[in-house]
């Protein structure tokens, strides 16, 4: 919308005078007589080869948060609060704030001893730390000095005893020796590396990990030792390293290898059902060679949970499988306990055995959610709502069955028109998603126990009614998804993604505005007719806030190339003209033909618990040829809106540096370049707030693209649009409402030398415009 701007100014003058008083407020007001508040903390290293960062997290005592690195907004709303201790709105202020870090010299020396500690794990021997405290105006600045010294480098390593010492008897006559030393070519130690704890004690995980996949079911990393020799070395600074495995006479178990002898799967778990009551309570049925429990009636088939299960029976013990057990089932999205219980029974012979027990307990089998929205974007009001109905085992084979129907109105701008609303969108959807892998010509037992994959079969219709045209579009889709078991990959692939496109009621004063041939075409009746591949990597933990992590995703898309082939055997004829083009023609309609891909990255930098930068990169482009000249709609990239270029209305930028004259803009492309930043900051309460820069455009590559300034050239980095601005979030965690108030910094449809906009009336808070929208942007 255009920014009021009186109003909007008189606004965000508020919000700043808020911050500049919160800003000013005496930090020190609650500090006591002989207190001073720590005001900085710094940390000087004389190596740059040693990250400041690291050495920062061994520091035991840090100043009050800051946002932007300078306002203690936090402790500001501490120091509104008064006095009186006993007042609820005191209590609240400094429930919401964050009370005034006071220097302590007992933490000062425990930083020091921390930082120490760290840097000799680190293999610096030699380091010294020293601090200095700087005193001023009831405010305490310390600053860490560190000289790291030399480093400990590792001169060879040995995965043995070292001479003198007695050999790991009861190790080497169970086998575990020979399967240890089998694996070291695997080693994370490396020679000439520094002498670093961390990377010993990934070793010692790294072996654990190995011989636990191997059989050894008691065997722990406290079993594994290292020494470090530096007296028979043949230069300063380097130690000989040793890996060898105790003896443990009191667990000779930990060095002997288990199987899997019988393997129990309880569909009904019950922790209140105690094991001498579990044969009167459940009933039981043997599958396979599984015994399944249950209560009353079987509501799973055991086959789909079998085919799940990655432990086998009468196989050695395997950790990495009873991993892969829990990620399988819990995907599934059937079961909201999964628990895998290992009993050892008595055996023969040096091989030991395990029972195993799968404890699984249902969730409720059908659910449904009623969603409700209300938007306003740039002037165009919204209202929308949402009814989903699920069902989780619809066919008792973990079949996930979801129906959907969806309605909103809206506000378009359009001259001479004074309705509330004026477009108006319904639509329905029906979803089947089975754990079963349908594709019958290729059995891949394998593939199906190693990815999870599911297969996807969705219907919808919507239907949408503008000033200018209607639309109807029929959308049926049959695919696959997999994942592997670390949950960092995601795949998806779409063999059949059908869209069938009718435009009725088409305003002919609209299609003449247009001017332009090549977008005219985007509003005719087409069909596209695709297969599309999806791949998606994040190393984000579940419910692990506090961490840097990284999103990648690509996709690849091709249509049309199939229907062409048979049309072109079967000597279909083409027919019509577009674009001075003939085209064929499926079910009465011209079908599109392309290939489109796209990739985007994300990268989250946790700061601290107040502050975090998100930042995002995105590259795509589609080229259309044969049947048809240009790219659908439907496929068409866009900038603008609320979770891309926030300054421009939705489809409303560029292309390139054309400028825009239609009544009814819808500004697409073939090519979009995108890059966005966001610092984030947690205020009070659920509020958060955020300062964002974004930059991109759209451009076409077709011949046919005539209008001015809107084909990509080398000339693109010019044309490059760029806006900022800043927001404000309701996070409750489960649900997230976002404010955004974009700015144009660079308008790339001005003529050159005028396309800096911020404080001219083509940009700036006259020109802003204001999203409202669910969940943050990337």
């Amino acid at each position: 919308m255009r920014f009021l701007s009186m109003r909007g100014a008189y606004k965000i003058s508020f919000i700043l005078f808020i911050f500049y008083f919160l800003y000013s407020c005496s930090p020190t007001k609650y500090v006591g007589k002989d207190e001073y508040l720590l005001d900085h903390v710094k940390v000087k290293v004389n190596d740059y080869k040693l990250n400041r960062s690291d050495v920062r997290r061994s520091i035991r005592q840090k100043p009050n948060t800051r946002i932007l690195g300078t306002v203690r907004f936090h402790l500001g709303l501490y120091n509104l609060s008064g006095r009186n201790e006993k007042k609820k709105f005191n209590q609240w202020l400094r429930r919401i704030g964050e009370a005034p870090v006071i220097y302590d010299p007992f933490l000062t020396k425990r930083s020091v001893e921390q930082i120490e500690l760290f840097l000799h794990n680190k293999g610096f021997y030699q380091a010294e730390v020293h601090d200095t405290v700087y005193y001023k105006k009831k405010r305490a600045n310390v600053e860490y000095k560190v000289k790291v010294g030399p480093v400990t480098s590792i001169e060879s390593i040995k995965f043995d005893a070292p001479e003198g010492r007695p050999e790991n008897r009861i190790a080497e006559e169970s086998g575990l020796m020979a399967n240890y030393r089998r694996d070291t070519v695997n080693t994370l130690l490396e020679k000439n590396a520094p002498l670093d704890l961390d990377v010993l004690d990934d070793e010692r995980e790294r072996i654990t990990k190995a011989l636990r996949e191997k059989g050894y079911f008691n065997f722990s990393k406290n079993f594994i030792r290292f020494m470090a020799d530096t007296s028979t070395v043949k230069k300063e600074n380097m130690a000989k390293v040793f890996v060898r495995i105790v003896e443990n006479a009191v667990d000779s178990n930990a060095y002997k290898r288990y199987f899997v002898r019988n393997i129990s799967v309880n569909f009904d778990y019950d922790p209140l059902v105690s094991a001498e009551q579990v044969a009167a309570t459940y009933n039981s049925l043997v599958y396979n060679g599984y015994t399944i429990l249950y209560k009353d009636k079987l509501k799973i088939k055991p086959k789909m949970i079998i085919e799940t299960i990655q432990l086998q029976r009468m196989e050695l013990y395997d950790a990495q499988r009873v991993i892969d057990t829990y990620v399988r089932l819990q995907a599934l999205n059937l079961f909201k306990l999964v628990n895998i219980d290992f009993k050892e029974v008595e055996s023969d012979g040096e091989v030991k055995a395990l029972d195993c027990t799968i404890q699984l307990s249902p969730v409720k089998r059908q659910s449904y959610n009623v969603f409700l929205e209300g938007t306003h974007n740039s002037g165009n009001l919204g209202v929308g709502g949402n009814f989903t109905y699920n069902h989780r085992n619809v066919f008792r084979a973990g079949e996930n069955i979801s129906a959907s129907v969806w309605g909103s109105l809206r506000k378009e701008q359009v001259n001479g028109e004074g309705k509330l609303f004026n477009t108006t969108e319904i639509g329905a959807e029906l979803k089947l998603v089975t754990p079963q892998f349908w594709m019958p010509f290729l059995r891949m037992k394998d593939f199906r126990r190693n990815y999870a994959p599911k297969t996807s079969i969705s219907f919808s219709y919507s239907y949408e009614y503008t000033p200018y045209y209607t639309r109807s579009i029929a959308n049926a889709r049959f695919g696959y998804l997999w994942r592997k078991a670390d949950k960092k990959w995601r795949y998806n692939f779409d063999l059949i993604d059908l869209n069938y496109v009718l435009m009725k009621d088409v305003d002919k004063s609209f299609i003449d505005g247009l001017k332009n041939e090549y977008i005219k075409n985007a509003y005719t009746d087409h069909m596209i007719l695709s297969a599309v591949f999806s791949a998606t990597f994040t190393d984000q933990l579940l419910n692990a806030k506090a961490m840097n992590y990284n999103y990648f995703r690509v996709n690849v898309e091709t249509s049309g190339n199939v229907l062409n082939v048979i049309d072109r055997l079967s000597g279909g004829k083409k027919t019509g003209e577009s674009l001075d083009e003939k085209y064929y023609k499926l079910l009465g309609v011209r079908y599109a033909q392309f290939v489109k891909s796209d990739a985007e990255y994300r990268y989250n930098w946790y700061i601290n618990r107040a502050n975090s930068l998100v930042g995002r990169f995105f590259v795509g482009c589609g080229y259309p040829y044969g049947n048809m000249k240009v790219l659908p709609f439907e496929e068409a990239f866009y900038g603008g809106g609320a979770n891309d270029m926030r300054a421009w209305q939705a489809r409303t930028l560029g292309p390139g540096s054309y400028l825009a004259t239609e009544k009814y803009p819808n500004s697409v492309g073939d090519f979009k370049l995108a890059a966005n930043i966001e610092y984030r900051f947690k205020l009070l309460w659920l509020l958060e707030g955020a300062l964002f820069l974004d930059a991109g455009n759209v451009w076409n590559i077709n011949p046919k693209e005539t209008r001015h300034g809107a084909k990509l050239n080398y000339n693109f980095f010019n044309q490059i649009a760029i806006g900022t601005g800043a927001g404000l979030r309701l996070n409750a965690n489960f649900f997230l409402l976002r404010f955004d108030l974009g700015i144009k910094l660079k308008d790339p449809a001005l003529p050159a030398g005028q396309r800096f906009v911020l404080f001219n009336s083509g940009g700036g808070f006259r020109r802003s415009v204001f999203n409202v929208a669910i969940g943050y942007p990337f």
